[in-house]
């Protein structure tokens, strides 16, 4: 057992020996220099690019400005034929039976300056008709600020489908005002 315990400390020894060897440490001190003048020298190599950021400069204005126009009233007067939804009856698409009959009314505001006569009148202008008159004189003289109500007795159309009829508002003379798009009446009919 002296033989192998003598064994045992002598190869300690050299191990130990081997490891404070100065070879061993010059190779390690070499072999990090060697790699730190590899790193130097690859970056020395690789030139990292320098970064340039365009100048952008204010855009100038392009567009011409429009010249301001004064329009400088003609007349303070209201003019003369006018007309102002109020109300009505037979809301659109309301349903109806074929050949049903009902009657359509309108309220209308006389908001010009001039008098509706009783010759005046509502005449039919496009779609549907189902079955009113073509003309109807207004019920009413109706001054300025004062309101009218016009009622046509219709008949819904036999086959089923939507249908809407427009009418306007003519003077004696056959000129038309009011509404620009007329009043209408849109019904259902199933």
């Amino acid at each position: 057992m002296k033989k192998s315990a003598l064994i045992t400390i002598a190869l300690t020894a050299i191990l130990l020996a081997a490891c404070n060897f100065p070879m061993a440490q010059d190779s390690e001190e070499k072999l990090a220099t060697t790699v730190a003048q590899t790193v130097e020298a690859l970056e020395a190599e690789i030139e990292q690019p320098e970064l340039v950021f365009p100048t952008v400069e204010p855009l100038a204005a392009t567009a011409t400005p429009m010249p301001t126009i004064e329009v400088e009233p003609t007349s303070t007067s209201q003019p003369c034929l006018f007309a102002a939804f109020v109300t009505e009856t037979v809301k659109d698409k309301t349903k109806f039976s074929p050949s049903e009959t009902f009657t359509k009314s309108w309220t209308l505001k006389n908001t010009g300056s001039c008098t509706w006569t009783k010759d005046y009148r509502i005449v039919f202008s496009s779609g549907d008709q189902m079955g009113g008159p073509d003309k109807q004189d207004l019920p009413a003289v109706t001054k300025p600020g004062e309101t009218v109500t016009i009622e046509l007795d219709l008949t819904a159309p036999a086959q089923a489908g939507t249908y809407k009829g427009v009418w306007k508002l003519r003077t004696d003379k056959g000129v038309d005002f009011g509404l620009p798009g007329g009043v209408w009446v849109q019904i259902v009919v199933e």
